[in-house]
């Protein structure tokens, strides 16, 4: 068990450490996540919310690419980083989401993700199939 479990680290460990970022990021956001006033009020904006709308989806995107060219696979590296979403929802944000939440939620950074990855995927193979037909 010991051995399947370190190898696994060793394999993806990237993807793990990227998670984790991810979890701090969202925590900090919550701590730090005042409400800013520029001018009289007409722009209002909260940094939980700017993170969750700009920072997540792009956070979740890079997350993909770099898992891919990492591992060359795609549900795996989903999978952790759908854990660590999951895990972060249900345990630290627990009263501000219902159970659809949290399950809304811990899948939208995993939907960007695939994105992210599918297309790091399809350069990759387009690249592969030019070096086959010029060989």
């Amino acid at each position: 068990m010991k051995n399947w479990f370190l190898n696994f680290l060793r394999k993806y460990w990237l993807c793990v450490l990227l998670s984790v970022i991810m979890v701090i990021g969202l925590s900090l956001s919550t701590v730090f996540a005042d409400l800013y006033e520029s001018g009289r009020g007409y722009i209002r904006f909260d940094l939980r919310e700017l993170y969750l709308i700009f920072g997540l989806p792009l956070y979740s995107l890079i997350y993909g690419c770099l898992s891919y060219i990492k591992t060359k696979r795609i549900w795996v590296p989903q999978l952790i980083l759908c854990i660590a979403a999951f895990l972060y929802w249900f345990r630290f944000d627990i009263n501000a989401l219902a159970w659809e939440g949290t399950f809304i939620w811990s899948a939208c950074p995993v939907i960007f993700s695939l994105i992210g990855a599918s297309i790091t995927a399809f350069i990759y193979y387009i690249i592969k199939s030019t070096k086959e037909y010029q060989d």
